[in-house]
């Protein structure tokens, strides 16, 4: 039929994992930058180190931002797909 809407369900299943995987990644990055960022604290001191400090902080916001972004996207994809299934399987209930 022309007018039928086909789900490729594994795809869709794929990319709610790629993205959860992404986002898991992303946070190692950031855990990984905040680390490194903590180390450096004992080598600088002054008015660069607090102006570098306050950008690095900045940026690690931005980054868990974007964390929480990705993380919201995919668990979007995931419920979009749980409830087109939940709606096929409904549809055919009903003209059963």
């Amino acid at each position: 039929m022309a007018d039928q809407i086909v789900y490729n369900h594994a795809a869709v299943s794929g990319l709610s994992g790629d993205i959860a995987a992404q986002a898991s990644q992303l946070m190692e990055i950031h855990d990984d930058v905040l680390h490194i960022t903590q180390q450096l604290a004992e080598f600088f001191q002054g008015h660069g180190a607090t102006t570098f400090f306050d950008a690095q902080q900045q940026m690690l916001r931005g980054l868990q931002d974007m964390i929480q972004t990705v993380s919201l996207h995919g668990h979007t994809v995931n419920t979009v797909h749980e409830n087109a299934i939940t709606t096929d399987h409904n549809t055919s209930l009903f003209f059963a």
